[in-house]
């Protein structure tokens, strides 16, 4: 599902899931395999990829075998250091949101 319009709520920390679920920003650094625990588990997975202005920001929402394979394309790019991105491509940093009712939301952040 496509969040785009709503991109700013990623930067505030809120992100409202499609089913009304309100997740907060816990840790914006996670480590890959803590994610693959995650992604296997059933959390959907939120792509965030800041393009500058609003209309080229993207955030979507991805639950199921869309955030499986999402997650496996994108896991080699994920850095926990400060992102550098390399003169061509990008790197991501990947973080875990927390519900009230302590479920997980996995958030991947592009760095380019």
């Amino acid at each position: 599902m496509d969040l785009s319009a709503k991109y700013d709520a990623v930067e505030q920390g809120v992100i409202v899931s499609p089913g009304g679920v309100r997740y907060h920003r816990r840790t914006t650094r996670a480590k890959r395999k803590q994610i693959d625990v995650l992604i296997d588990a059933g959390s959907s997975l939120v792509t965030y990829w800041p393009g500058g202005l609003p209309e080229r920001t993207r955030v979507l929402w991805l639950d199921g075998t869309e955030a499986v394979s999402t997650w496996r394309e994108a896991r080699s790019a994920v850095t926990t250091d400060a992102p550098h991105p390399p003169a061509k491509g990008s790197v991501a940093t990947v973080g875990v949101w927390r519900s009230d009712s302590d479920g997980s939301l996995v958030v991947l952040t592009w760095h380019h």
